[in-house]
């Protein structure tokens, strides 16, 4: 019985090796990038996102799900195309205790089932009229949210990106394989039990528990990443070369003629990737070396009102907008039919 008690350690040791060997593969395979043209000088890309991918879209394709920050990102993404106002409620320059989010008369042309559906969400909410605070739009048209979610969601399986058609994280083999070494490990625990009334369970029991969590890790391999299809990778490939390009911006690329276009057409893809405040810091530095050089350089956000002047103060509070709009859609349930 002693030669069985030191086979199940020496099992669940090279379990959970392998176990973690296969985490770190399958957690490195979810965020590597997909290069078309390896070892070879990037073509400059233009500015703006493949037209395939609103910023919405962004993080659904990066990592396989849908989330509500997705929507709230939309609603910055409409707000720069000109279709919504949103504007910070404070108290005595504190921080924004609320937000208005206000529809504004530009028509609604071009936009995508889930853009049309969140350009409409202000209206009426909470009180008759064309805005409403946030609180209200998570509580009054909780509805419409949820139907948006669903809508992105479509969007992204119309997109033939992933294997399976929705957004849920894809389940492989790993699961099953995890299974399977979570049951073995339960049965050797029980046998070293067994065991453990004629002599010591200790080295049959510690295998046993290298088991188990070896097939929890492996279970988690099969939620890592979806699979995606040739066309999602070579769509992710143009992304992060678009991602590459937002990151490589200097001021000096930055001319007054359209300065203000720029940084609106790409603010919210900026937000999406997590490099906002070093894309508005470039724009900031643009409009200072225009003031030195004794010139005028300013780039307005009318669909942002806000005393702020710099534009990285003007981006902490969009993402103040995002973390608070998250929050709540937490605290509400928004979209959690889709988890189930």
């Amino acid at each position: 019985m002693e030669t069985l008690e030191w086979a199940l350690f020496f099992l669940g040791v090279g379990v959970a090796i392998a176990s973690v060997i296969a985490w770190l593969t399958a957690r490195r395979g979810a965020s590597t990038v997909v290069d078309d043209n390896p070892g070879l000088i990037q073509p400059d890309q233009p500015p703006g996102p493949p037209g395939s991918v609103s910023p919405g879209m962004l993080g659904a394709l990066l990592d396989g799900a849908v989330q509500p920050r997705n929507l709230f990102l939309t609603f910055i993404d409409l707000a720069a195309r000109g279709f919504l106002q949103i504007t910070p409620l404070t108290a005595d320059d504190s921080d924004p205790y609320d937000w208005a989010v206000r529809r504004t008369d530009k028509l609604a042309r071009g936009l995508r089932d889930f853009e049309a559906t969140l350009v409409e969400a202000p209206v009426n909410a909470g009180k008759p009229g064309p805005s409403a605070t946030l609180t209200s739009l998570l509580g009054d048209t909780k509805d419409r949210l949820d139907k948006a979610a669903a809508e992105l969601r479509g969007a992204v399986a119309r997109a033939g990106w992933f294997t399976h058609s929705d957004d849920k994280r894809f389940h492989t083999p790993w699961a099953a394989v995890g299974g399977i070494v979570i049951l073995l490990g339960l049965a050797g625990a029980a046998l070293s039990l067994i065991a453990g009334f004629s002599m010591s369970p200790w080295i049959g029991l510690a295998g046993s528990a290298l088991l188990v969590l070896g097939g929890l890790l492996l279970v988690t391999c099969s939620r890592l990443r979806p699979t995606i299809t040739p066309a999602g990778d070579q769509t992710r490939a143009q992304v992060q070369r678009y991602r590459s390009w937002l990151t490589q911006l200097q001021p000096q690329d930055i001319l007054p003629e359209t300065a203000g276009e720029l940084f609106a057409t790409n603010l919210a893809p900026a937000v999406a990737f997590g490099v906002e405040k070093t894309f508005a810091a470039v724009f900031d530095t643009a409009c200072a070396r225009h003031r030195n050089w004794g010139k005028t350089l300013e780039i307005a956000t009318p669909w942002l009102h806000t005393r702020t002047k710099g534009l990285a103060e003007r981006v902490e509070l969009l993402d103040q907008f995002l973390e608070d709009a998250v929050q709540l859609a937490d605290r509400v349930g928004l979209d959690d039919g889709a988890a189930d």
